[in-house]
């Protein structure tokens, strides 16, 4: 018997085609065995994927002021978002509901809002333009979060790219459940480049990364604190740390919370100590000279100082 090629059915040998199909004979002569025909494999329909979209965006109105955020969801201990702050150089203050949580049946493990924000910008006394900005970020969640990287992005009112600064600080590096970190410019990144055009207004754009974090809080004694305006009118902190721990700390970076009569942050200003061995005290003093210019004793009615051991996740 012949198989025919074309449908796959036996005919007797000799036969110039199929008399299925008509297919011509490969080879008349040619004698197959009786095989049993292959069944067709249904493949089910594959279901799109999802494709990481906007985890939430927000606009809220405060006055003329506009504020929205946006984040995409990479995986369940880390959130990447964008925050879009003022325009025109109007101070701003607004809380933004944008958030992150993890996607785990209801679990709030990682969790974390944005709740407040800040930005405008100023002549200083020299004559250059300066700007200050921040994303204060509360943990909502059960466990420590970790800020990453953050990128300052300065735009005119038509989203033009003016200047970008990529060596953001944070305040502090890990935050625990219920605490506030913060995302802000200090020294190095404050100046607004003599070249660029402020004619068309300007806002602030932070893009950041938020991680659920792998280790523990560490913090220091502070004690003996007190602050004072200098000479240069601008406000000075002093006080002491203590390493209340068994372990060395060759550099310790003490930030201090400057706010206003709202609670709302005027500044955030830190200065280091190094070499603060197990057990030892030592003393500090800080400044907001080369803070926030608008931060003073008239509007500061408040501070807070944070000597939490440096921590990095990679």
């Amino acid at each position: 018997m012949s198989i025919c090629q074309n449908c796959g059915k036996e005919y007797q040998n000799g036969l110039p085609a199929c008399p299925f199909c008509g297919m011509p004979a490969m080879n008349p002569q040619a004698v197959y065995p009786s095989q049993p025909q292959p069944v067709p494999q249904q493949i089910p329909a594959q279901k799109p994927k999802k494709k990481n979209g906007c985890l939430i965006a927000v606009l809220v109105a405060v006055g003329v002021l506009g504020i929205s955020a946006y984040g995409a969801s990479r995986n369940p201990s880390k959130d990447q978002g964008q925050v879009t702050i003022g325009t025109s150089g109007a101070e701003s203050s607004a809380a933004d509901a944008a958030s992150a949580s993890e996607d785990s049946g209801g679990s709030n493990d990682f969790s974390y809002e944005i709740t407040d924000t800040g930005f405008h910008y100023y002549t200083n006394s020299i004559g250059s333009v300066e700007y200050y900005g921040y994303v204060e970020i509360t943990n909502t969640g059960s466990s420590n979060i970790y800020l990453g990287k953050c990128t300052f992005d300065i735009e005119d009112n038509d989203g033009h790219l003016l200047q970008t600064d990529q060596h953001i600080s944070t305040c502090p590096d890990i935050i625990a459940p219920g605490e506030k970190g913060y995302y802000y410019n200090s020294i190095g990144s404050t100046q607004i480049d003599k070249t660029v055009s402020l004619e068309n207004g300007a806002k602030l754009v932070p893009t950041y990364t938020v991680e659920k974090a792998r280790g523990e809080i560490v913090d220091y004694e502070v004690s003996d604190t007190e602050m004072r305006t200098d000479d240069y009118d601008k406000l000075t902190v002093t006080g002491r740390v203590t390493n209340q721990t068994e372990e060395d700390d060759g550099y310790v970076y003490l930030q201090v919370l400057f706010y206003d009569a709202d609670g709302k942050i005027a500044a955030i200003t830190g200065t280091s100590v190094t070499g603060l061995t197990a057990g030892s005290k030592q003393s500090f003093q800080c400044s907001t000279l080369f803070s926030d210019d608008t931060a003073n004793a008239e509007t500061v009615k408040s501070y807070k100082v944070i000597a939490r051991k440096s921590y990095y996740q990679l």
